[in-house]
């Protein structure tokens, strides 16, 4: 996506990200509320999932694949999911890619390679098995948020809330890219209201995809934003993003904070004293962070 200089509304967030008359702030922890819990820490895992660990862990929310060892998760059946060793809360979300359709899902029928639906597009390159979708074709829809579909799984379940990938696919139809943004401004609309109809308080994250927090209707969606890979990896492995690919995104956080949605951050990074100092940046900003391996599988610490 093109990065443009309509930025200045997100200087004064880039002047505490550069940390500019703010003694670094190591030791300080920042949290965002969502539903009823203080979400000082949490993270992603998507494999090798150990449902006891998670349990053991302190984390006070944790984002899951809702498919663990070929079962579907079912909170009801593992209440101590939700609970932290001291007694406190914990939020279980599950992950669900709204723009992209993957072949290890119970949906993926084997013909589809050969013989795709209409609404199936091109494999993602750089993740083998994920293929971009026509998210606005009904067949598609209907997976994920018709009677029986995706969402109405995870509210059966028992999921606190859903954590949605890939809404910014919008990018994948460049040929109709400011409808496809609608589109998927009214598609996390409807998965929204349907899950929070069935359960009350059911958190609704959004990955990435800033320019949608400009618009009324998606910011009135979503109870919060994940932003991928704000300070490093744009330009390779550990590689540190620019002044201008931070403030790109900061002019649009910056306004999702403005209406009240909390930002949590995550940052793919090895390196100890460069995640201390992400970390630090991060918390200037009242981002949450979530420092993790870029295959997800190992329980956030």
């Amino acid at each position: 996506m093109t990065r443009r200089s309509l930025l200045t509304s997100g200087l004064l967030g880039f002047a505490a990200l550069a940390g500019i008359g703010a003694a670094p702030l190591i030791g300080r922890r920042v949290s965002a509320r969502l539903a009823s819990v203080d979400v000082r820490s949490w993270g992603c895992q998507y494999q090798q999932i150990d449902l006891g660990r998670v349990a053991a862990s302190d984390l006070d929310m944790i984002v899951l694949d809702p498919v663990v060892d070929g079962a579907r998760i079912s909170l009801d059946a593992l209440p101590n999911l939700r609970v932290k060793p001291d007694g406190g809360r914990r939020l279980v979300l599950a992950y669900l890619s709204v723009g992209e359709a993957e072949s290890y899902r119970a949906y993926w029928q084997s013909s589809w390679r050969e013989t795709p639906p209409d609404w199936l597009g091109p494999e993602n390159a750089r993740w083998p098995g994920s293929f971009a979708v026509k998210y606005w074709h009904p067949a598609w829809r209907a997976m994920i948020a018709g009677d029986g579909g995706a969402i109405d799984a995870l509210c059966a379940a028992g999921f606190d809330g859903v954590f949605l990938d890939r809404v910014d696919a919008y990018g994948d139809w460049r040929e109709r890219e400011t409808q496809a943004r609608r589109e998927m401004v009214d598609l996390v609309g409807v998965l929204s209201a349907r899950a929070k109809s069935q359960r009350p308080g059911f958190v609704v994250v959004a990955q990435n995809a800033e320019p949608l927090l400009m618009n009324d209707a998606y910011c009135g969606s979503i109870d919060a934003v994940s932003k991928e890979s704000l300070l490093y990896n744009l330009h390779g492995e550990g590689v540190e993003n620019t002044d201008d690919d931070v403030r790109w995104s900061m002019t649009y956080l910056e306004r999702a904070r403005a209406r009240g949605l909390p930002v949590l951050a995550i940052e793919y990074l090895d390196d100890t004293v460069t995640r201390l100092r992400a970390r630090a940046r991060l918390t200037r900003l009242g981002f949450v962070p979530f420092f993790g391996n870029r295959l997800l599988d190992r329980l956030p610490v």
